[in-house]
């Protein structure tokens, strides 16, 4: 029998920050998460959602504050413009006044002020970015949008204690799959619970590249007898594995990780690819993914 692996380390900043609450309170905290993050669309204040979740709008105000160092509002808020964001970054096809919509926000103008209030940028710039930007551009932006710590941001504050391994895998054999993006979430939109095993596969000498040059594929690792498109070559890897719930987290976690080898004082191998590996999908509670990614070494 395999041995049990490991949890893989959280890297959302709700589960950390609610995990000290008694049970009861707990679930009704977790209750109004869930009613900012996947009601969006329906503009609730930070009120309604107290008296959805069964709180006082006094004790939920209070604890909230306490607890996230910041309040309600400003939490609801940074969490409309981070989807904003992901809208404006990766989903072309969605005008200005559609992502507003989406978002709760009562008109694209009052987007764009909130773009212009918290990152200095309009959304044309914002769209302009998924394509120009690169991926270090693109963690710098998000990371203005990240949940606020006592010393920068609290996915940063996480992050710095992220488990990261140098191991040896062996080849492995993979076939790319038929898919019109190689954005996660709407990879993960399409498959649901079969993107379990999914690798994202980007030539490391691409990674300083804008976003537009990055040829990633996404694909499906198979036997040495099926038939394949790509061979990734056995050797050192410097690994991690993370649960994460957000684009913030996500970008924080692969900056720490090669952060990380270049502090250890490892090389990354120009000719090697950069794996991305979804290992589990929680479709019954926070709804996140649990990922290992993977930067080959030269040795």
């Amino acid at each position: 029998m395999s041995e049990k692996q490991e949890p893989a380390f959280n890297l959302v900043p709700e589960i950390a920050l609610l995990a000290p609450l008694p049970e009861h309170m707990r679930n009704r905290f977790e209750q109004a998460l869930l009613l900012m993050h996947e009601q969006l669309e329906a503009g609730l204040s930070w009120q309604q959602i107290a008296k959805k979740s069964a709180i006082s709008a006094f004790h939920f105000h209070r604890q909230f504050s306490k607890l996230f160092n910041e309040t309600p509002g400003r939490y609801l808020s940074r969490i409309r413009l981070q989807h904003a964001v992901y809208y404006l970054l990766y989903h072309d096809p969605l005008s200005v006044t559609d992502i507003a919509q989406l978002c709760g926000f009562a008109s694209s103008q009052a987007l764009a002020k909130a773009l212009k209030r918290e990152l200095g940028l309009t959304a044309k710039a914002v769209r302009l970015m998924g394509q120009q930007a690169t991926p270090a551009q693109t963690t710098v932006l998000l990371d203005k949008l990240a949940h606020p710590g006592n010393a920068g941001s609290l996915e940063k504050q996480l992050a710095e204690a992220l488990p990261c391994t140098l191991e040896r895998l062996d080849a492995r054999y993979i076939k790319e799959i038929a898919s019109a993006t190689t954005d996660w979430d709407q990879i993960l939109d399409q498959y649901g619970e079969q993107s379990v095993g999914l690798l994202g596969v980007t030539p490391c000498s691409e990674l300083e590249k804008s976003w537009s040059a990055i040829n990633t594929q996404i694909a499906r690792m198979v036997s040495q007898s099926e038939p394949y498109d790509i061979v990734i070559p056995g050797g050192a890897y410097f690994c991690c594995r993370a649960y994460l719930l957000s684009d913030v987290a996500y970008s924080q976690v692969l900056s720490t990780l090669f952060d990380k080898a270049q502090t250890a004082g490892y090389e990354i191998d120009p000719h090697g690819y950069f794996i991305e590996h979804i290992e589990e999908v929680d479709m019954a509670h926070y709804g996140g993914i649990t990922m290992q990614f993977q930067i080959p070494i030269l040795c």
